[in-house]
């Protein structure tokens, strides 16, 4: 193995374990336990959903910063900062005495997630070769899942006998032992995003101006259609199938080991489809499948419908952290260094927006009908119009012809 390569998955692998830092540790580990903390610090499905919606402005605010940093400083230097004030937020969660103080805990960790998944599609670009790009998106991708599969581990093992506090304190000394790893291997590496802003100096301005408009605008409505189809899924699980469904705190958590499991292997295998057969087609099939995994949730009620509860676990498990791995992608192969880190800033914001959307409508609806069914209504709907968007947009191969660059 060259050098090179071997640079490529070294960073690969550690910005998988980002990943599942700041994703699964992050984002979801909140949810996933939400019934356990409302019994110490009690708040409503309203509260809940209002909660949710900081994270994903969090996430909407340093999407934006990380896009113009990334283009100015480089990468790295963001993405190391970022891990480090992870792991504070997520032991400053094992000490929060009130609500509040989880929710500031949450949103910035919220706003770390962000910091780091937003320059990966410039890492990608300079560290990965474009043949395997999709495979390594899809592989960091799935880090969401090896943290989520964690996570069911240690509700199930950790939390029964030490309670929710300990989970924070695990996750969070977990994230520092890695922060400390990451800067020790790669601080002061900027990659060549930073090499080519210091040269260049493009204006922002024009770079944006150069982008191919249509196109462009079809990824951000999409990447919102990803937050409103997606964010919520996970935000609800829990509380869906323990105070809805009719399934016990073992099941539920089982149902997120599943989840984690088929997340562990479906980003890198999906990215490895989306190289060979395009990574339009593979979105067109991945959002199929998501919508699929909602109508399957929808079904399985009562609290005796496993099979079909375990599907609708396995279904999302692959396409959500598809998804994740084959937009980007699609970015990268279109879009010209410096623009690839700025498209997709914009496009974590309107994902961030969708899941804002979504988060705050379900906690409404919730409040207001006294099911969760119909946002997960909605989310399919997002879905499979996700599908839709994807079979009308071109397919990278001819888009890089199509495309304006903003090489200059």
């Amino acid at each position: 193995m060259s050098s090179g390569s071997r640079k490529g998955v070294e960073t690969t692998l550690v910005f998988t374990a980002f990943i599942a830092s700041t994703y699964g540790f992050g984002m979801y580990l909140f949810p996933a336990m939400v019934e356990a903390i409302r019994l110490d610090i009690p708040f409503s499905y309203g509260t809940m959903g209002t909660i949710s919606g900081f994270v994903q402005a969090g996430f909407m605010i340093c999407a934006l910063l990380a896009g113009f940093l990334t283009v100015r400083f480089g990468a790295m230097p963001m993405i190391l900062g970022a891990i480090s004030l992870c792991a504070i937020s997520l032991l400053g969660l094992a000490v929060a005495s009130n609500i509040v103080a989880m929710a500031v805990c949450l949103t910035v960790l919220g706003g770390c997630a962000a910091a780091i998944w937003v320059p990966m599609v410039e890492v990608a670009r300079d560290h990965i070769s474009k043949e395997h790009q999709g495979k390594a998106l899809g592989l960091m991708s799935s880090g969401t899942s090896y943290g989520v599969f964690i996570n069911s581990f240690l509700l199930t093992n950790l939390m029964p006998q030490h309670g929710w506090r300990s989970l924070w304190l695990a996750t969070g000394v977990m994230v520092g032992v890695l922060a400390l790893v990451a800067i020790m291997r790669f601080r002061g590496a900027k990659g060549e995003t930073a090499k080519a802003a210091v040269t260049e100096r493009v204006p922002v301005a024009s770079r944006l101006k150069s982008l191919s408009k249509g196109l462009t605008a079809a990824i951000l409505f999409m990447m919102f259609l990803n937050g409103l189809s997606c964010m919520p899924y996970l935000t609800y699980l829990s509380a869906f199938l323990r105070n809805e469904a009719g399934y016990s705190a073992e099941t539920a958590a089982y149902t997120w080991r599943i989840i984690g499991v088929v997340g562990m292997v479906s980003g890198f295998a999906i990215g490895w489809l989306a190289d060979r057969i395009t990574v339009r087609i593979a979105m067109i099939l991945t959002y199929a499948v998501l919508a699929g995994s909602c109508a399957l949730l929808l079904d399985a009620t009562g609290g005796a419908s496993y099979k079909l509860l375990y599907v609708a676990a396995a279904t999302f498990g692959i396409s959500f952290y598809a998804i994740f791995g084959l937009v980007p992608a699609y970015i990268s192969h279109v879009y010209g260094q410096g623009s690839a880190a700025l498209v997709f800033a914009f496009g974590n914001i309107a994902l961030g927006l969708g899941g804002i959307v979504g988060n705050i409508l379900g906690g409404a609806l919730k409040e207001s009908t006294g099911s969760f069914e119909p946002i997960y209504m909605v989310m399919l709907g997002a879905a499979a119009a996700s599908a839709v968007l994807s079979a009308l947009m071109p397919s990278e191969r001819r888009a890089r012809g199509e495309a304006t660059y903003a090489n200059v």
